[in-house]
């Protein structure tokens, strides 16, 4: 990782002195290789970090992001200014630049996603024209070479990836979705224009003009200026969902070409929500209102179970990594978005579960992290789905082997009461593996009593690699007391 500053200060030099475009190939040639190294070292280590990134290691993800983004420029250089037939006799043609060019800017989106930081300037707009480039350079009657179909896997696993939402899985959900669209992401769809069909809400568009990432037909319809690559993934989330149905009745990874990761059950809910959103890209059903409120929250969900049974200790202080100040950008009945303001901040994923409290006298309600940007080590912003406006602190005893152990060897979760808005019974929130695990007696306590109640898991409505969500029912019968 020591290389990336020598190699950063040798691609703006080589740009400053102005190569002949072949010279400048060769370089690269002896470059991308040092890169990639760099990118083997640290992904490993940017898979396991949680929010906020720690200085050091987002430091030298700035570093990366900023020599992918050099080569890229490089690149690009080469294959405006190289002579042809030049290039053909070194064995190099213009589409597989193209492709050298797309594949690091895919490892800058993957980067930039790691740490929840947005898209590096000119991304998505230098994607674009690669494609387009690509696209013009080929022959429309003749098969693909190589290069250019490099090109488009690249570009599709992009706008897949981009459509899933990625900012809402975790660093180890995006490896996986990443790998399975390395494989599938040839199903994805293209169009120059919408099809004139009932199917259109399943479409994405992006414009050449806007350095955006795709937006969703559902939402806003592609503009009339500029040119668009508009794109469907409706395939590609049906066979994502087939291949869900496939590893449910207990087929294994490998003979469906999957990663041997399928098999984790948080990985396949991660796949599962991104094939949902591949199949119908979803709307916004919930007006959002602006704020500058403050709020509370706390990162740390044990330390609140704690309080909540009767710790004295301040929430905020009881471990020291409870965020005390955040300020609420907006809100809407389905939750709200947040920016940290001042304390201490650990642990935080998309799909992790925190504790919200609006003011000092209210409850402390129970969110869920759907998404998070961190601009840099000192900025971090969270969209928050809203599970529950009020929660108990309750223990699970599970019935295969775990009724005859001790007290402390019970599961700490939070007993969540009906919603009628979201049509949801009572439900529980827990770490993951106690729906599957079956019947499990809560033990439910307060300061004079004790309730015991056998209940059988119902409904799973969600399942993170941190938490799930799920209803349940309890038995009042007499073999149930």
């Amino acid at each position: 990782m020591r290389d990336l500053v020598p190699l950063r200060n040798h691609l703006a030099a080589v740009d400053d002195m102005g190569v002949a475009p072949l010279h400048l190939l060769r370089i690269l040639e002896l470059v991308q290789p040092r890169v990639n190294v760099v990118n083997a070292a640290l992904k490993p280590l940017l898979r396991e970090a949680s929010l906020p990134v720690d200085r050091r290691l987002r430091t030298i993800s700035q570093g990366l992001l900023d020599v992918h983004g050099g080569i890229v420029a490089a690149y690009g250089k080469v294959m405006r200014e190289a002579d042809c037939e030049r290039l053909q006799s070194l064995h190099r043609n213009p589409t597989s630049l193209g492709a050298l060019a797309i594949g690091n800017l895919a490892q800058q989106m993957e980067v930039a996603l790691l740490i929840s930081s947005p898209a590096p300037p000119d991304m998505w707009r230098t994607a674009q024209a690669i494609y387009h480039w690509t696209m013009t350079a080929t022959p429309h009657d003749s098969t693909l070479p190589e290069g250019a179909n490099a090109v488009l896997r690249h570009f599709k696993t992009m706008l897949a990836l981009a459509a899933a939402q990625p900012e809402s899985f975790t660093p180890a959900e995006l490896d996986f979705l990443l790998a399975y669209l390395r494989e599938f992401a040839d199903q994805v769809e293209f169009a120059e224009a919408l099809p004139a069909s009932s199917q259109t809400g399943t479409w994405y568009w992006i414009n050449e003009s806007r350095d955006q990432p795709p937006g969703a037909v559902v939402r806003r319809p592609p503009p009339a200026s500029g040119r668009n690559v508009c794109f469907s993934c409706r395939e590609l989330g049906r066979s994502a969902l087939e291949h869900m149905e496939h590893l449910g009745a207990g087929e294994s990874p490998q003979t469906l070409g999957l990663d041997e990761r399928a098999a984790s059950p948080a990985l396949r809910q991660a796949l599962h929500r991104a094939a949902g959103r591949w199949v119908s890209p979803p709307k916004r059903h919930m007006s959002r209102r602006g704020s500058s409120s403050r709020v509370q929250v706390c990162t740390d969900l044990p330390a609140l179970w704690h309080h909540q049974r009767g710790d004295t200790r301040p929430v905020a202080n009881a471990t020291g990594i409870t965020s005390t100040d955040w300020m609420m950008l907006n809100e809407s009945p389905g939750g709200l978005a947040v920016m940290h303001v001042s304390g201490n901040t650990h642990g935080i994923m998309a799909g992790s579960a925190l504790a919200v409290q609006p003011a000092a006298n209210k409850p402390w309600g129970l969110c869920l992290v759907r998404w998070a940007r961190s601009d840099n080590p000192e900025h971090l912003e969270l969209g928050l789905e809203l599970v529950a406006p009020a929660a108990e602190a309750v223990r699970l005893v599970r019935h295969n082997g775990g009724g005859n152990l001790p007290e402390e060897a019970a599961t700490a979760a939070f007993r969540l009461p009906p919603l009628a808005a979201a049509q949801r019974g009572e439900a529980l929130l827990a770490v993951p593996g106690i729906h599957q695990a079956g019947t499990f007696t809560l033990v439910s306590e307060n300061t004079d009593r004790i309730q015991l109640t056998e209940c059988t898991p119902g409904t799973l409505l969600l399942q993170t690699s941190s938490v799930e969500l799920f209803e349940f029912t309890r038995d009042f019968s007499p073999a149930g007391h």
